[in-house]
């Protein structure tokens, strides 16, 4: 299966001159809980909600001032949308996230964020699989048995 069929969009992106105010609520109306930092095509950084709590309020930035591009995290690690999501598992075990941005492969749009993926994404999948591959041997033995005379 591959990425871009389980991952979340769209993706909330902000320039990082964009004060951490702006971002959390942009967090907010859109439901999300991070938000990707790009200057352009690419990617300069990705801002969560623990680093908004933990590199700004925790810093006692009153006013919400601060430019996101000062705490956001630099060059996030990212997976592509036509990886396999067994990419993906390999990232977040490895790496001590719950959050990648998803880049498209090719084309026009290469290097272009075009979703995030979120361990919940995955977990949720799994579940769904789960509960397909259940659904058979469920209705199977809930069915009552014919038995011969």
């Amino acid at each position: 299966m591959k990425i871009k069929e389980v991952m979340s969009t769209p993706v909330v992106i902000v320039p990082p001159i964009t004060p951490v105010r702006d971002v959390a609520r942009h967090m907010d109306y859109s439901g999300v809980g991070c938000v990707v930092v790009s200057e352009g095509r690419g990617i300069a950084g990705i801002v969560t909600d623990r680093d908004l709590a933990i590199r700004v309020l925790a810093q006692e930035d009153k006013d919400g001032d601060t430019p996101v591009g000062q705490v956001m995290s630099e060059d996030p690690v990212v997976v592509r949308a036509d990886d396999e999501v067994e990419v993906a598992f390999d990232t977040f075990r490895r790496h001590s996230f719950r959050r990648l941005p998803v880049v498209a492969e090719e084309g026009a749009a290469e290097g272009a964020v075009v979703g995030i993926l979120t361990i919940d994404d995955l977990l949720l999948q799994m579940h769904q699989l789960t509960a397909d591959l259940l659904t058979p041997v469920v209705k199977e033995i809930s069915e009552p048995q014919h038995q011969s005379d």
